[in-house]
């Protein structure tokens, strides 16, 4: 009787501590379905698994589970990465993004990276009166305001003939430095007035003005980056004769910083920590 008695409270103790680690928030989801560049989602995996604590879990997911959503019971950050935003609007307008903006009004944090942080805006002007014309309001609108670009050069989706390294300054407590990061395709942040519940935190450093880069939004009780440029990519791991030469060197000059910029964007949007 006695051993059915401990068996029983065992069993009870095990069920517990399972729903207890099923219900934890601690997977980051990386969207990897149509849209989603090859090149992007290998640097956003690579940075994500070098930088983030070994509490968290990676997973990639597609537009039929966010459409499912179940991922809300576990997730702690959404990431949209490089690539082209309409594919992501074509899956996932309506049901999709109505999911991923309550998932952040609750609590929860998105990270967009150039394609991601278009979609991330209420409206797009990319490549405006050119032959790669993208122009239309998106449904996250977690910036209100447009995304324009390219803005460093003409963007090519088979060839990386647009990538840059960006001179990028920044004005972050514990982080006010000035870096060259990864550029290829992205745009700026056309600020509108009166606009309260965004900062700048990154600027494109141009010869004739700066312009707003990378933001730090709040919405609802989330929190959100949106970013031109890709501080995820490791040159480290970039192959050479896909890019002008003077690209990589300017990039693994400033690597050491560009991962303490990493570690400070994760930390803020995994913790809430500045």
């Amino acid at each position: 009787m006695l051993k059915k008695i401990f068996f029983f409270i065992f069993l009870i103790f095990n069920f517990f501590i399972t729903a207890s680690a099923l219900g934890q928030k601690n997977i980051i989801y990386i969207y990897s379905d149509e849209g989603a560049g090859s090149e992007s989602l290998k640097h956003t995996l690579s940075s994500m698994h070098e930088m983030i604590p070994s509490s968290y879990h990676i997973q990639l997911i597609k537009a039929k589970e966010v459409l499912e959503g179940k991922w809300h019971e576990n997730a702690v950050l959404f990431i949209m990465p490089g690539g082209a935003d309409l594919p992501y609007a074509a899956k996932l307008n309506g049901k999709g993004n109505g999911l991923i903006r309550s998932f952040i009004s609750n609590g929860g944090a998105y990270l967009g990276i150039c394609a991601g942080g278009y979609y991330g805006s209420s409206h797009v002007e990319f490549d405006k009166n050119g032959p790669l014309e993208v122009i239309g309001s998106r449904e996250l609108a977690f910036f209100p305001g447009k995304a324009i670009g390219p803005i460093l050069a003409p963007y090519d989706y088979k060839t990386n003939s647009g990538a840059r390294a960006a001179n990028i300054s920044f004005d972050w407590p514990n982080y006010q430095t000035s870096l060259y990061l990864y550029y290829n395709g992205g745009g700026y942040f056309a600020i509108p007035q009166n606009t309260t519940n965004l900062s700048i935190i990154g600027w494109y450093n141009l010869k004739e003005q700066k312009l707003p880069a990378i933001l730090k939004i709040n919405y609802g009780r989330g929190r959100v980056i949106l970013s031109g440029v890709h501080f995820e990519y490791n040159p480290n791991i970039m192959v050479s004769d896909s890019y002008s030469s003077n690209i990589i060197p300017l990039l693994k000059k400033d690597n050491e910083q560009r991962e303490k910029l990493l570690q400070a964007i994760l930390k803020y949007l995994l913790n809430g920590e500045i």
